[in-house]
């Protein structure tokens, strides 16, 4: 079982390029790469951060899902087809770093409401998005977000029920944040589950693992038992640290769990 750090980790410390070439120097195994803005969605970009990842492994591309990903839903075909452009910038950057899964947030609740989700409909647009990505050799990866469609274990039951190829990513504090139990999301996505989010919490608010309350140990050893090698991928944020070796420290912390 691979142990990495996301990018994003690092966002507001470093730029991108800069992120990933810390990740690759501080000895970090596999990394997700999260790409945070338009004109890093671009090849040229890509070439960069490919050499800079030195033989660290890319395990993962992410976006900064608000600019596009909605609108990959929309009723529109305009808008959803200039949102399918840049769907495939950032595809063709994964496949330019060597990344196996694209993690995907896609449509977000934006009204305090009860939604009611036409899952065939979902569902036929993801198994278009996940054709898409298949075309750069990546697999879809839909994550768990509190602020998304995605916020339920039921949600997902009902797209794997539809569609086939689409993986998953289990974010440990998303679920956290919705309320909801770590466990039955890792129940719905079971043998889908491609990549693992790590932070911890304390109550709602984010904290590097080991300084909140989420039981790391159980949770990896439930993990092995369900058979899953999905790589751990340390996700925090910038502010839940001061010194960027705390961010390492909680790397080896989950790399020895894992070990």
């Amino acid at each position: 079982m691979l142990t990495g750090i996301s990018t994003a980790s690092l966002f507001g410390r470093y730029d991108t390029e800069d992120s990933v070439k810390f990740l690759a120097d501080s000895g970090v195994d596999v990394a997700e790469v999260s790409l945070s803005t338009f004109s890093e969605y671009e090849p040229e970009f890509a070439e960069l951060l490919a050499r800079r990842k030195g033989g660290m492994k890319i395990h993962s591309v992410h976006s900064l899902s608000t600019q596009f990903e909605p609108q990959l839903f929309n009723a529109s075909e305009r808008v959803r087809k200039d949102a399918e452009k840049i769907f495939r910038r950032v595809l063709e950057c994964g496949r330019i770093m060597g990344a196996g899964y694209y993690t995907f947030h896609g449509a977000m609740r934006l009204k305090a409401i009860k939604y009611n989700y036409d899952f065939d409909k979902i569902g036929a647009t993801l198994n278009r998005l996940s054709d898409i990505a298949a075309e750069y050799g990546i697999k879809l990866a839909y994550e768990n977000v509190h602020w998304c469609w995605f916020s339920e274990p039921e949600y997902f039951t009902e797209i794997g029920k539809r569609c086939p190829d689409v993986c998953a990513t289990l974010d440990v504090k998303q679920a956290i944040q919705s309320g909801g139990d770590v466990y039955s999301f890792l129940a719905a996505m079971r043998s889908r589950l491609a990549t693992v989010h790590l932070c911890d919490c304390v109550g709602v608010e984010t904290a590097l693992p080991g300084r909140g309350g989420f039981d790391f140990a159980g949770f990896i050893g439930a993990l092995k038992r369900e058979g899953v090698d999905a790589p751990l991928i340390l996700e925090a944020y910038s502010k839940d640290y001061a010194d960027v070796k705390e961010l390492i420290t909680a790397y080896e912390y989950i790399k020895g769990l894992a070990e």
